[in-house]
This record gives C-alpha cells, structure tokens and sequence, in this order.
C-alpha cells in the first residue's frame, strides 16, 4: 500500500448546521464560500428555492425580507431571493426546510407507426371507429415544459396551416419582461405574432416532444408526422437557468430549476383555468438527486397541483440499461464499489456525483478511496457519518496528481427521516487511478445512484471491475433496479412513462436503411427505459409508450449536421426549411401518453389524476412482450388510446341526475351528436328533449333506445339550453343539454 507521506496536503473544511432551518445537500454545497471549486457555484443575480413553511404568517415574513413567493402548494412555496438573502431564509423561524435551486441542466435526447401502435389513429378517426366524434384534444389546454421551442414551426399551427395553435408562452429567462401575473421574472407572450418571433436558440429539445404531444404535422404529406392531439391549444415554457455558469450535468440535475419548473406548472393550470379548459403538462425532464420515494418538495408540490382537468406527466428516464444503481442491507460490516464516470476511456479527466439514502431513522458512513491500476490506495478521506450533518471537502496533492471529494450529510430528512449522504469526487488521470465508495453502518438498508461527472453532462455506474482491477468477490457491482427518476419517474402525482420500440428502422433523407437490429418489432421495451420500484415499493413506470426512433419536428435554427442521418424528412414552410427527425428515450414517449390524456380530458374535462391512472392502467394491453402486468419495465402495460376513450366514454361524463344511476351525457356542450349511457331499459322507457318553452324537440321510445351506449343526433337542434328528460320504469331523470 502506497504511503500518503507528506506528500499528501489534506484540506479538510466542516461546516456545521447551526441553529437554523435545514438546507437539503446540494443547497449546502450552493451556500459555501467560494473557496473550493470542488463544491462551490457561482451566485446567480437570483437564486430560486422550494421551501417548506410552518405557521400562516410566512409569506408576510418573507415579502417583508424581500423574498418574492411566486407559488404556493399547500405548506410549500416556491421562492426567489437575491444569494445574499440565504441565510436570513434560513434563520427565519418559520422555514422548516429549503431545497435551494442555481441552474437546470440541458435535457438529453432522452408518426405514422406510433400512432398504430397506440391506436391514437382510430381514436383520431373517431366517426369511422363506432366513436361518437373524432378526438383530437380540441377544447384542451397542453402544456410543454422544457426548452428549445422553435414557435413557427408549421407543426403548431392548425391542420391547414392558417392559425398557430401557441396561445400562450412564457420565457423564464427572458428579463425584458413583462413578467406573468404573480411571478417575479421572466417574459410572457401573449400576442401571436410575438410568439411566432420568440424561437428558444437552447436545443431542440421542446420542439420535439411538443410536436409528438400536440404537433399538427402540417407541412409533412398528409400530415404523416402530426402528434396525437392535434387540435389541442398549447401553452409553452421554456424553463429557467438560475445559473448559467454550471452546465448541463450530475450536479447540474439535482441543482435544476424544481422551483422555476413548479411555477411554469402553476401557469399553465392558471391559464387553463382562466379559459375553462382543462389541461395536461408534459415534463420530459428528470434526474437521480432525491430519496425516489416521492418525498420530495418537487413531488409532494405535484400531489397539491393536481386535479379534475389538471394533469401532469412525466418521462420516467433513460438508464435502464446502465447499472448507476446501488443498494446495500447492512448489518454492522461495511461495503465497497468503484464509482466510474461512462465512456471514461475517452475522457482525461474523471468525475463522479452520488446520492446515497439510508432507511429511515438510521445511521451510514461514507469514505471515499483513490486506487490506482494495481490496486494501491493512493489516498483516502476518513469515514463521514450522516449524522454529522456536515460539508466536507477534502483535496489531496499526491503521486504528482490532484484528488478531490466533497461530502454533504444530512442526520435526518425532515421529508422522510431518511439520512442522506451526497458525494462529489474528481481526479485527473482515468488511465490510472479509480474511485472506490465505501460505506459502513449497523443495521441502515442505503440506496445510491451515480449520476456521472460533477460539472458535464455523462452518466454514472457502480462496478466492481474495471480493466485489470478486479474486485468481483468483494465488492458490490450496481444495477438497473431503483432507475425511475425524480421529477418524471417518482411522484404519486405524475404519469410517468416507460418508452418501448414501436419501430427499428426507417429510411432517411439520404435514401439511406437505417436499421437497429437489437429491436425487435412489434414493440417492447427500449433498452434504455428505466425501471421501478420507487423506494417506498411502488409501480413505475406506471404506462409505456413508443420511445425509441420517434419522428417529429426539430427546432429547424438548432439543427446540427448530425442530426441529418436521423432525418426522415425535410419540408419547406415560409420559404424556410424544416426537419423532421427520430429521437429516443422516455422524453419522446411521455408526450405520446401526454396526447391521449388531452384526447381524455376531451371526453371528460373534469378526469382527476387518480380517475386518468386507472383509466390508462385497466386499459392498457399486455402480451408475450409484457408478461404479467404490472411490472417494473413497462407498468400496467402499453398505452391503448382507444381502449381508454371507450372506457372513459363508458364511465365518465355529467350524471343528468345523481352519481351512480348509470345515466351519463357527454359531450356538453355539443355539437352535432351527443353520446348517451343508459341502464337497462324497461318498456315504458322513453327519452325526451325539450326546448326552453316546454316543446318536445326529440323524442325516442324504448324500441329506439339501447341499454348501455346510445348516439343522440341533435344537428338539426338551434344552439341553446335544452331539457333531457329520461323516464324509466316510472323514474323520472333530467338534466341541462347545451347545443354548441
């Protein structure tokens, strides 16, 4: 074993929680000093922060402080606050904890065939499928949280290309203002010639996932790549970065914009609301920085969000193929694993960001070793015990290279009475040396999930081999259990999405097959779909929807040479090019599930979360491929559109006189046919509608009527409010029809 000698500069700095509110680890790591860039960041001109609140006069103390609350869900609070500002947030009485946010990071690249699959395509052709209408999300708000939104794409304009379909668009990061009614910052744009001109330059990202949710393929033959609610409105918002100087990466995920993400969700639903529509918002986001427990502030705010015609979905990620997950049951020993960044051999330079979590009530430790090639320690930090509650960054100057780590620990969530440990490491040299985690406690069941370097955009795994270093008999490799992410993947209030393979190959531009003959078609599950359990045991993803080779609009200003060998087709829209290409990952199969939500809310505005699940789940088809459902790869099964609308037509809608008959109405208003649930008939049973002077407009016997589902034609009806009157066995039912 190689000697530290004094060689061996130690740089061991604590931080000690003093009497004030709790920070969560990544926010301890936001308010050191700038003094170690291995923890610190760089102030933004604001910081954004989820906080949990005690007692009904917090916000006064808050604004008195100069703290701007742009959202409230139940005891949590989304807040905007100069850097300086911190520690007065911390010190006040009333702030129970603060998941303290700087910068989101850039969102990974996480149709005719997927229409097919899903069957969104009868759905879409209604009339022609025994349907009462064609449904197409008409009369529903869809929201697309994300960034690189490319507004004038033909894609988000209507059928016919005369009329955009954006209604609204808010620019987090946009300081001319004016900002949205209730928030502190950014840009909303309201004025459709304005939302045309205001394309997001960050990626391309948001164009495609709204394209597969709401897109009208306007422009594409036949509009062969529209999405699947095509008719729907959309509102955008392109999500803040609170700090520009961290990049898209591992510690970038867990210091992302949950707060500013929150309140583009609060926008949404307040727009929808001011319209009287309903909506659903798609988050084709995620990260590995959280218990995965859905006791999170960014979880536990989803579950106050929403409500009937107030839906949210979310991808549930994109590492089910990549072992980044830990986990350990102890029992007084101590386990190791080498932590590696992926794709390290091509990198000079490594780093690794964990996230380790305790059973609740317990106690771990965590050490972090350097080893080189032959298996010599080269330096080491000591043990760190969650309940020391501490920062601690350690730099070691050895062996003619540079070693840091950074420790953040938590004795005890306020969330879950979990202990949390959160470690950075680095080194220089990835040819040579290698970073081994080891932990220690009594009795504590840890969970740990390596996201990949520090400070860029990779990804992460645990190994217990690595080239010539073998320790396969004694450490702990990691796995792909435990891979639903946070933000999409684990709250109790989000849909979220597994992706399958709906297709393996296709024909680009260049008249080039493209083949991936890892796939088999017809679909299964995308090798990269992430897999439940959440920690706390339950079902993720809880649907799966086409995710892999998805064609849809681009941001035609980011289109980079790459992307031209995933082109399935190039279009001309206003003299300007548009592309049209394939993108994998949950990112592209939750807006298909997003889509048919809007399709549902189109039968049902007021479908809350809970009635959507079950709706989706009971729908959902699972064969060979599947196996027994559900399970922890593809959730209840794959996405059946029309299944679903035919379950929500069945048992859904305005009962014309109590819950529970079995008489329902929908749609209404309407406007040339109204679909009608009706219980078993007796013989005197007869249906009437009645004008507002008492005149019998439409009158049907029982012979004419169907126990179950009847199509009530009332095209010939003036618009206005009617009577629907309904006897039956000598009960009496009516209620309220409005004709459009």
């Amino acid at each position: 074993m190689k000697s530290l000698l004094f060689s061996c500069l130690i740089l061991f700095a604590t931080l000690h929680a003093n009497a004030q509110s709790e920070l969560s680890n990544p926010g301890k790591f936001a308010a050191l000093p700038a003094t170690n860039e291995a923890v610190t960041l760089s102030n933004a001109e604001d910081m954004h922060a989820l906080v949990l609140c005690s007692g009904s006069g917090c916000d006064s103390f808050m604004n008195a402080a100069g703290i701007i609350v742009n959202a409230r869900f139940g005891e949590i609070r989304s807040v905007q606050f100069a850097p300086d500002k911190l520690t007065l947030l911390r010190k006040m009485p009333c702030i129970l904890y603060i998941e303290a946010a700087t910068r989101a990071n850039a969102a990974r690249f996480k149709s005719d065939v997927e229409r097919q699959t899903t069957s969104v395509d009868k759905v879409q052709s209604g009339l022609a499928n025994s349907l009462p209408q064609n449904y197409k999300g008409k009369g529903v708000i869809v929201g697309i949280v994300d960034i690189g939104f490319q507004c004038n794409n033909p894609t988000f304009y209507n059928s016919d290309g005369s009329k955009t379909r954006i209604v609204r668009y808010w620019q987090q990061s946009n300081k001319t203002g004016p900002a949205p009614s209730g928030f502190g910052y950014g840009t909303e744009i309201t004025d459709t010639a304005l939302i045309q001109a205001a394309n997001d330059m960050d990626g391309t990202h948001g164009t495609h996932v709204a394209g597969i949710a709401a897109g009208s393929g306007f422009s594409t033959p036949g509009l062969q790549y529209r999405g699947v609610a095509p008719e729907a409105d959309l509102v955008f918002v392109s999500i803040k970065y609170s700090n520009d100087t961290l990049g898209g990466s591992a510690l970038g995920d867990y210091i992302v914009a949950n707060p500013t993400i929150l309140d583009a969700y609060t926008y949404i639903f307040n727009y929808a609301a001011s319209v009287g529509k309903p909506a659903v918002i798609n988050l084709s986001w995620g990260m590995h920085t959280g218990p995965h427990d859905g006791s999170s502030l960014f979880d536990k705010a989803c579950e106050s969000l929403v409500g009937p015609g107030r839906i949210l979905v979310g991808a549930n990620g994109n590492e089910g193929d990549n072992a980044m997950h830990w986990e350990h049951r102890f029992n007084k020993d101590t386990a190791s694993s080498i932590m590696i960044e992926n794709g390290r051999q091509w990198r000079k330079r490594e780093s690794v960001y964990g996230d380790f979590w305790g059973s609740p009530q317990s106690e771990f430790s965590a050490q972090i070793r350097f080893i080189d090639t032959n298996k010599q320690l080269i330096c080491e930090t000591p043990f760190i015990s969650s309940v020391s509650d501490t920062v601690s960054a350690f730099s070691f100057n050895t062996d003619s290279a540079v070693f840091r780590v950074a420790f953040a620990c938590e004795a005890q969530s306020p969330l879950n009475r979990k202990p949390n440990i959160t470690i950075m490491a680095d080194h220089q040299n990835q040819r040579k040396y290698a970073i081994v985690v080891r932990i220690t406690s009594d009795s504590a069941l840890v969970h740990g999930w390596n996201s990949g370097a520090v400070r860029e955009w990779t990804s992460g795994a645990f190994v217990n081999r690595l080239n010539q270093i073998d320790y396969s008999n004694t450490f702990i490799a990691g796995n792909t259990d435990y891979t639903a992410g946070e933000n999409g993947g684990t709250s109790k209030a989000v849909i979220s999405v597994g992706a399958l393979a709906a297709r393996s190959a296709y024909r680009n531009v260049k008249g080039v097959w493209v083949n991936d003959s890892g796939y088999v078609v017809p679909v299964n599950i995308a090798k990269f779909s992430s897999k439940g359990p959440t920690t706390d045991g339950r079902i993720k993803p809880d649907i799966s929807a086409p995710g892999y080779d998805v064609p849809s609009a681009v941001n035609n200003k980011q289109f980079a040479a790459w992307m031209l060998d995933r082109t399935l087709l190039k279009t001309v829209f206003r003299n300007d090019t548009q592309y049209w290409t394939a993108f994998s990952g949950t990112s592209m199969a939750a807006p298909h599930v997003t889509g048919i939500v809007a399709m549902l809310l189109q039968v049902n505005p007021s479908l809350s979360a809970e009635q959507m699940k079950a709706i989706l789940s009971t729908t959902a088809t699972a064969d060979q491929n599947t196996g027994t459902v559900p399970n922890m790869q593809y959730g209840y099964g794959k996405v059946n559109a029309y299944a679903a609308v035919v379950n929500a037509l069945q048992f859904s809608g305005l009962s014309l006189l109590k819950s529970g008959t079995g008489i329902h109405l929908y749609p209404n208003p309407a406007d040339a046919f109204v679909y009608c649930s009706l219980p078993d008939l007796m013989p005197d049973a007869a249906l009437e509608i009645l004008s507002s002077d008492g005149s019998v407009v439409l009158k049907l016997e029982a012979a004419s009527l169907g126990s179950g589902l009847n199509t009530l034609d009332i095209s010939a009806l003036s618009s206005g409010i009617y009577l629907l009157r309904f006897a039956n066995g000598g009960e009496i039912f009516t209620g309220k029809l409005i004709k459009n």
